[in-house]
C-alpha cells in the first residue's frame, strides 16, 4: 500500500505527484481543496514514503499500484489530478478504468514519454542517478521545475518532499516509462478534463498539453504565465482557484 496523506471531507480528490517528487509538495493545494473535498495525496512507488514499496516497471503498473491503495481505502469513485509522470499515470487510469474517474486534471502532462524538449533524456537521467547519489539527482531535477531554479523560495520545500527516494527504484521506474504512448487513444477520454501547464515547462513542453487539449473531447486548457513545471507553487494564487473551480463545477 502506498504511503498517503489525507485531508478534509467531501467528494474525493486524489493527487498523484511526478517523478522525483513526493506527496508533500501538494501541501498548499491540498489545504485549499480540503475546505470542500476529501483529499488523498499519495507517494509514488520509489519516492518519499513509498520508497520501500514494490516498484512497477511500467506506467500502467504505477496506475494499478495507485488503484490498489484506493481500493484498500474503500474509495470507488474519485476525481484525479496527476502531475508530470503522475499525470501520465492518471491518463492511463482514466483510459483503463473510466468508470472510476469523475473528473481528470492533467498537469504538466503528455500522452507520450517521447519528450524531445525535456531538459535531458531519460538515459541521461538514469546515467546521472547511477553516477550521483539519488539525493543529488533529485535535487538537481527539482531545480528545473522552477523558472528561477534553485533560487525559488519554495525550491527547498520541493526538494524535501522527495527525500527518501530509492536509487534502484527510481532507475527502474524511469526505464519503465520508455516507449509509453497513448496519443491514439485520447478520443476515448469521456470525463470532464482540464489540461494545465506552465508556459516555460522544461520537463513536458507546453506543446504536449496542446496535443492533449486537441485530442481529448471537450477538454479545457489553461497555460499559466512565467511558470515552469511547478506552477502549483510558482503561481499558487492562480493555480489553486482554477483547480478548485473546475472540481466544484457541475
Amino acid at each position: 500500500m502506498l504511503n498517503y496523506r489525507r485531508f478534509g471531507s467531501g467528494p474525493t480528490v486524489v493527487l498523484q505527484h511526478g517523478y522525483a517528487g513526493g506527496g508533500g509538495y501538494w501541501g498548499v493545494l491540498a489545504a485549499h481543496l480540503a475546505e470542500n473535498f476529501d483529499v488523498i495525496a499519495t507517494d509514488m512507488p520509489a519516492f518519499a514514503g513509498s520508497a520501500g514499496e514494490p516498484v512497477p516497471d511500467s506506467i500502467p503498473g504505477i496506475g494499478e499500484s495507485l488503484l490498489d491503495t484506493l481500493n484498500q481505502l474503500g474509495v470507488e469513485k474519485f476525481m484525479l489530478l496527476g502531475h508530470s509522470l503522475g499525470s501520465m499515470t492518471a491518463l492511463q487510469v482514466a483510459l483503463d478504468h473510466p468508470e472510476r474517474i469523475e473528473k481528470l486534471i492533467l498537469y504538466g502532462s503528455s500522452a507520450t514519454t517521447d519528450l524531445p524538449n525535456r531538459f535531458e533524456t531519460f538515459d541521461q537521467t538514469v546515467a546521472r542517478i547511477e553516477s550521483e547519489s539519488i539525493e543529488v539527482t533529485t535535487a538537481r531535477i527539482a531545480a528545473t521545475w522552477f523558472v528561477d531554479g534553485d533560487n525559488h523560495p519554495l525550491y527547498e520545500f520541493t526538494k524535501i518532499a522527495g527525500v527518501g527516494a530509492s536509487k534502484d527504484g527510481a532507475i527502474r521506474l524511469m526505464r519503465g516509462m520508455v516507449g509509453w504512448d497513448v496519443r491514439d487513444r485520447l478520443g476515448e477520454i469521456s470525463m470532464p478534463t482540464l489540461v494545465i501547464c506552465g508556459d516555460s515547462d522544461m520537463s513536458t513542453h507546453p506543446d504536449c498539453s496542446y496535443e492533449l487539449w486537441h485530442g481529448i473531447p471537450g477538454a479545457q486548457l489553461c497555460v499559466l504565465p512565467n511558470c515552469a513545471h511547478n506552477a502549483h507553487l510558482e503561481l499558487s494564487e492562480a493555480f489553486n482557484p482554477i483547480i478548485g473551480r473546475f472540481l466544484r463545477a457541475p
